[in-house]
């Protein structure tokens, strides 16, 4: 993901793509859809369809 997202030499901290993800499950979250993206500890984000 942190390759897809910034494709340039500059060095970017993992911290950065979670601070991302926060940000983006809270706007989620609001937007009516909670659990969209979820954490597989070992393998990195899920995105889940809505049920």
């Amino acid at each position: 993901m942190m390759t897809a997202l910034w494709e340039s030499d500059s060095f970017v901290d993992e911290n950065t793509l979670s601070v991302n993800v926060n940000r983006l499950r809270r706007k989620l979250e609001a937007a009516g859809l909670p659990d969209f993206i979820r954490t597989r500890k070992g393998a990195g984000y899920l995105v889940e369809e809505p049920s």
